[in-house]
């Protein structure tokens, strides 16, 4: 039976692997057919059915469009509309859950209800983060505190799509109530005990509205929202939702009107309605739109609140097609889209199934719990250190490997069968990627960094423009530090450059430096102008060149300098300092160990220390500078003095105080994050943190104290769990 079901799962999904469509695909939409096939069954014949499913329908279309009696109706199918997933780029977790989505649009915080709790789980128990407050640990008692004063909270789901339960709780006359039942405190210890998902506690949102003095009832308002449409940003289409108890049988009923997207009214059982302020409402969803640019194609849902002003009830960058009938704005936008899809090479379904074969490959043979981009890389690096480490037997090598140390770390930490286990070993380090929880999306790309970090603005470098690909093409996007005026085109960039006269070009998710460009615009005394890209002239149209080759995000930020006093030792590269921060309860971040990066003539314009930069430990407490080195062949060796400037590498480095305490301060406030690596360059008037990583090099392992490894053994530890 199990070689019957495979064969006629192929004969379904070949045929449509040779139409272009992924493998993933293929296989999304055959579950989806014979999942209807069972749905539908009794309510229609199986030849009305696979007809339906030869045209690209599923039977949920059927009432939506018609098609019984319109088989031709004109709209997108839902094969069609499957294999334009996913719709948006990477920027989809801008909108994943609710404190994300809070603090990137933090200009339209008075959309969203307040957030008191972030509760997340760690060790096996929840643990309670205060939003904004002092810091100390918070228990289930704290919470019940905030309900009695009050009087109606919402423990709700992080994740807007999540489909975990939600907890109304109020407190009524002191006494205190979960979704409409008497609760004591064992109730809400139970309750936060056994939650497996992100949730955070906050204020209620009512959906109750009063759309005419005698009809008031629950609703949402949901759009469709684009931002590549040739118009820019735009609603492509807009639903009520109503939602009220049968009198006769107390069923949930839900109803869905099309609201006229120039007028804002809709039909109702109660005859012509309209959306109170719809011109108010719509101009802000085009705001919000505008401000998610990176996104392609997503919905939001909205309350009308009885003040004029509405709340986010969720986003959605995998939106589901309304329940009826649709605009022909949102239907001509996807129809294009699909016909503009390219089809898939015989090339990318062999990578692909390639990287299926690898990932399963890791499933039955890596460790469990290794993800296969990791196991990936550890492989990659054991090939490397094969054939590039000299001076180490291959018994040697094959000694560190079964013990999951590179060979080089051999003679770098002095490992023997007596003391290996005393020491992280590289592939445990690949394994416990990641350590942080989902949150960590806050930090691992500049762009979303930029945004997370509003509050702490004054420590980070000013974010002018975010540079991406959209069908193929550059698109840019102005971001909070653009000044006024600057165009969001390559016309923009070449202006602020003129004006600014040196920008940081960077990857959004680079490391090591790579994809680093100086630009740079400099005058002559005749006033005649040049470009440059990392220090050579270029004309604008190289320059355009060598930015509409890049593939990934990148960011244009301003061009930091440095301090004086780092000047001295090397001008070319901002010197930067890693400080590595443990955050383990969320209100005590630990530095645990700091040291600095110097470029030098080898690494050009970046401090890569692998590329032949130099690398100084930094005392945490006081900012002195001591063993300074720089590395060849994986080795060590002493560098008291600059190899290009001579200049010693020594004494202590500016505004420490200042630095320490502004990268404690945000780890509180990224308190759900516990394993953090800042990357801080020091300027004249302070520090600018340049950005964070949250899976960082190791450097120096052999270095590490006791409460560094203690903290790896635990994280170990939890993870086999």
């Amino acid at each position: 039976m199990k070689l019957k079901r495979r064969i006629r799962k192929e004969c379904t999904v070949l045929p449509m692997m040779l139409r272009g469509y992924s493998r993933a695909m293929c296989n999304s939409w055959y579950k989806a057919t014979r999942s209807d096939l069972r749905k539908y069954r009794g309510m229609y014949d199986e030849d009305t059915i696979k007809a339906l499913h030869k045209k690209g329908y599923l039977c949920r279309s059927v009432s939506r469009y018609d098609l019984l009696n319109h088989p031709d109706s004109g709209y997108i199918t839902d094969l069609d509309y499957m294999n334009l997933s996913p719709y948006n780029s990477s920027m989809s977790k801008w909108v994943s859950d609710i404190l994300t989505t809070e603090r990137v649009l933090a200009p339209y915080g008075r959309f969203f209800r307040r957030i008191y709790f972030s509760v997340i789980r760690r060790d096996g128990k929840p643990l309670f983060l205060r939003v904004d407050r002092e810091n100390r640990e918070y228990t289930v008692d704290d919470v019940i505190q905030l309900l009695r004063e009050t009087g109606h909270l919402e423990a709700r789901p992080a994740y807007w799509e999540s489909e975990s339960p939600r907890y109304n709780m109020t407190c009524i006359g002191g006494r205190l109530y979960i979704n409409g039942k008497s609760a004591t405190r064992n109730d809400f210890v139970r309750i936060f005990g056994h939650m497996t998902a992100n949730y955070v506690i906050a204020d209620y949102v009512n959906l109750s509205y009063h759309f005419t003095p005698e009809l008031s009832t629950d609703h949402s308002l949901e759009f469709w929202l684009a931002n590549d449409t040739e118009q820019g940003s735009a609603i492509l289409s807009a639903m009520m939702n109503f939602y009220w108890t049968d009198p006769v049988t107390r069923k949930r009923i839900h109803e869905i009107m099309s609201v006229d997207l120039e007028t804002g009214s809709f039909e109702a059982r109660q005859g012509t309605l309209s959306v109170p302020g719809w011109q108010g409402v719509k101009r802000q969803m085009l705001e919000i739109c505008g401000q998610l640019k990176q996104l392609t194609y997503f919905s939001a849902s909205i309350a009308l609140q009885e003040n004029g002003a509405f709340s986010f009830l969720y986003f959605s960058t995998k939106p589901l097609l309304p329940g009826i009938a649709f605009h022909a704005e949102l239907n001509d936008y996807l129809k294009a889209k699909a016909a503009r899809l390219s089809k898939r090479t015989l090339r990318q379904h062999w990578e692909g199934m390639k990287e299926r074969l690898f990932n399963r490959w890791v499933k039955k043979h890596g460790r469990k719990g290794i993800r296969p981009y990791m196991q990936k890389l550890w492989n990659d690096s054991v090939k490397s250190d094969l054939w590039h480490t000299k001076g180490v037997s291959l018994g040697k090598k094959l000694w560190c490997w079964k013990r999951g140390f590179l060979s080089y770390r051999s003679y770098q930490y002095g490992l023997t069968e007596e003391n290996y286990k005393n020491f992280l070993s590289d592939y445990d380090y690949h394994w416990l990627n990641r350590i942080n929880n989902d949150y960590q999306k806050w930090v691992n790309d500049k762009t979303t960094f930029r945004y997370i970090l509003e509050p702490f603005k004054a420590y980070i470098p000013k974010y002018y423009l975010s540079v991406f690909k959209r069908d193929g093409k550059v698109a840019f996007s102005r971001m909070w530090d653009c000044p006024e005026g600057i165009s969001e085109d390559f016309d923009g960039l070449f202006a602020l450059l003129r004006r600014e006269k040196m920008l940081a070009f960077k990857p959004s998710a680079g490391t090591h430096g790579d994809g680093f460009y100086c630009l740079a615009y400099e005058t002559d005394e005749n006033g005649n102008g040049t470009y440059l890209m990392n220090g050579k002239a270029v004309t604008e149209q190289e320059m355009m060149d060598t930015i509409i080759q890049r593939k990934s995000f990148y960011v244009v930020t301003e061009y930091l300098e440095m301090h004086h006093q780092l000047k001295e030792i090397y001008a070319k590269s901002v010197n930067t300092i890693r400080i590595m921060v443990v955050n383990a309860h969320g209100y005590d971040p630990r530095i645990m160990q700091t040291y600095m990066r110097i470029g030098s003539s080898r690494t050009g314009f970046t401090d890569n220390v692998g590329y032949g930069g130099i690398c100084v430990m930094v005392d945490k407490e006081t900012g002195e500078l001591y063993q300074p080195e720089t590395i060849k062949d994986h080795v060590f060796y002493p560098c008291p003095n600059h190899p290009d400037t001579g200049t010693p590498i020594a004494g202590f480095l500016p505004h420490w105080d200042m630095v320490r305490q502004g990268v404690l301060d945000i780890c509180r406030y990224l308190c759900e994050l516990e394993y953090l690596g800042f990357d801080v360059a020091i300027t004249e008037e302070g520090f600018t943190i340049l950005e964070i990583n949250i899976h960082q090099d190791l450097h120096k392992v052999a270095t590490f104290t006791d409460e560094m490894n203690e903290f790896f053994r635990h994280v170990i530890e939890r993870k086999k769990s």
